[in-house]
């Protein structure tokens, strides 16, 4: 085995095991975001309102705004939207690294698609995470800022681009295999 084969392989395995505790973290982030939403629309009004008081937030004038039961389950779906987008993408970087752990080209068609999957969930991120942080403006600070990330796009471009290289690198990789 060349020695950059056995770098990737090394550098997978822990790769691997820090997108597992991503992906959990992610996770719980996901759980705590779908209580959150359980106790804003299905329990009583006297733990709603404990709930939504821990939410008050105070200006630096020193004035206390609270946010509305409804604006914050907003905030909170926009969040779990966001986080599930996190954890699929997590997931697929997984999938990448746990083949190549096991000894497996990275140049795979299997592996192409996971990227441009990645690409994707990127762009869509871009756009949802950048509305949940006007969300977050307008209810906190009553301005709506809402505007696109052009840098989540230009990576979300930057990965799609990859994924073709990676789809020329599995097509080199197919001619080597059969010249064999």
């Amino acid at each position: 085995m060349k020695p950059s084969q056995e770098k990737i392989m090394s550098m997978s395995k822990k790769i691997s095991i820090v997108l597992k505790l991503g992906f959990i973290v992610s996770n719980v982030i996901v759980i705590l975001s779908l209580v959150a939403i359980g106790i804003l629309v299905f329990s009583g009004e006297d733990i709603k309102s404990s709930f939504l008081a821990a939410f008050n937030v105070t200006a630096n004038n020193g004035t206390t705004i609270s946010i509305a039961a409804q604006s914050l389950l907003v905030m909170f779906a926009f969040m779990l939207i966001d986080t599930i987008l996190i954890s699929f993408a997590i997931l697929f970087v997984y999938a990448i690294f746990n083949e190549i752990r096991k000894g497996f080209t990275p140049f795979s068609h299997e592996n192409t698609t996971r990227i441009k999957k990645i690409a994707l969930l990127a762009a869509i991120l871009s756009i949802v995470g950048s509305y949940s942080d006007a969300l977050v403006d307008y209810y906190t600070i009553g301005e709506l800022t809402w505007r696109i990330n052009i840098i989540g796009i230009i990576v979300a471009i930057i990965i799609y681009c990859i994924s073709l290289i990676f789809s020329y690198g599995c097509d080199l990789q197919k001619e080597s295999d059969e010249t064999l």
